[in-house]
């Protein structure tokens, strides 16, 4: 019989990345049941809770830096699900910032906008380095990129009034990357209130997928959606190994972003119809989902021949054809950005099997899902170096 092994968690519960992270942990317990896990919050208190129930190991999510002393001095072994602000060897397993700051870029790359931005909080050492994948992108396709100084954690007036003044003055069309969802919210609501048209002036896409929040603000907000549940399983399978007298020898293990999850806040097609803009974005909301035309004709006030004659003429294509492009595009993605197996990718773009996905795959880009990810992983340039050791500066506008 295994020796049971007790697991703190000081994560937080209020946020999708804390909550995606602890989904992952619970996959991970299902086939471990020699393993007794608890969650404090990720502060001086879950510390203190740590220092009295003394276990054998933790997974953390702290930001604070002067609370890491604290948190070593138990003398436990540790794992990092977000690395702390200038702290070094530890070992950390977090989000590919490199590859979500490239992602955006890309995302954004694709509606052509004249300008482009990146706005942050003073949040931790994620940000900057999503900021200088993202403007190095940027940079490499030959476009404008802008970043804004970076906000306070919680922004007060006067720095909403420099981001108001600041999306303003840009050159429009503006596509801006925010570092986070609240970031994003707060640069998508700051620019309704200055008058601007979302998308049309100003694009804003987010991080982290927080759902109900992304879609309860007007236009729903388009957001990267990180693997935080992979996160969860590979910091708890590392600890586990650990604990166990396994030797780490990688302290870092970076998890590549899934997919961007696109609503209103970057759409650009059909913008002028709202029948289209409707099933467009119930196409990209639900890309994992079973889907077919007589479902999307259901949303509309008119028939399904009706949509079809209104994809053809404004998209010159099919409802159908809309749905596979989308899924394949989504497909793409993570055969490039994840090391997930055929299935489980036809799985997240709504496929019943991979032989459909090959299939589809096939028709759309005359290469199999597999041949397409090696040709393209031979041709990706060198990537991009992950640590920085200073703040990106900002590029002003005069």
């Amino acid at each position: 019989m295994k020796k049971t092994l007790s697991i703190g968690l000081l994560l937080s519960e209020k946020t999708e990345y804390g909550q995606g992270v602890l989904r992952g942990i619970a996959d991970f317990a299902k086939d471990h049941p020699h393993c007794r896990f608890r969650v404090v919050s990720p502060d001086r208190a879950g510390i203190e809770a740590m220092t009295t129930w003394q276990p054998d190991g933790m997974i953390v999510m702290l930001n604070q830096k002067k609370l890491i002393p604290r948190l070593l001095s138990l003398q436990k072994p540790v794992v990092y699900v977000c690395k702390p602000l200038n702290v070094a060897d530890v070992i950390c397993v977090q989000s590919d910032d490199v590859a979500v700051g490239r992602l955006g870029a890309e995302h954004l790359l694709e509606r052509g906008a004249m300008t482009y931005g990146f706005v942050g909080l003073s949040e931790g050492a994620y940000v900057d380095v999503r900021a200088e994948a993202f403007r190095k992108t940027i940079a490499g396709a030959g476009s404008t990129c802008v970043v804004f100084q970076p906000l306070g954690k919680t922004p007060g007036a006067k720095e909403c009034a420099a981001l108001s003044h600041w999306l303003q003055k840009c050159p429009k069309p503006l596509a801006v990357m925010a570092c986070n969802d609240s970031c994003g919210r707060l640069v998508l609501e700051t620019a309704r209130q200055a008058g601007l048209k979302i998308p049309d002036e100003v694009a804003v896409l987010g991080v982290d997928n927080e759902d109900p929040l992304s879609r309860l603000i007007w236009p729903g907000l388009s957001s990267i959606n990180l693997a935080t549940n992979a996160i969860g399983r590979k910091a708890a399978t590392l600890l586990h190994r650990t604990l166990s007298g396994a030797t780490v020898t990688t302290p870092s293990i970076f998890v590549s972003p899934l997919s961007v999850v696109v609503r209103g806040s970057t759409r650009q097609l059909a913008l002028e119809d709202p029948v289209l803009a409707k099933v467009i974005a119930a196409i990209h909301e639900s890309v994992g989902s079973p889907l077919s035309v007589d479902d999307l004709a259901k949303l509309t006030p008119i028939s399904r021949i009706s949509l079809e004659r209104r994809f053809r003429r404004l998209l010159n294509r099919t409802p159908l054809q809309e749905i596979r492009r989308i899924r394949i595009a989504q497909a793409r993605h993570l055969l490039l950005a994840t090391d997930m197996p055929l299935k489980a990718i036809a799985e997240h773009c709504g496929y019943a099997a991979a032989s459909r996905l090959i299939e589809a795959f096939r028709q759309e880009t005359g290469l199999t899902p597999s041949h397409y990810r090696s040709e393209m992983v031979r041709r990706r340039k060198t990537r991009l170096p992950q640590k920085r050791n200073a703040r990106g500066k900002a590029t002003e506008l005069t």
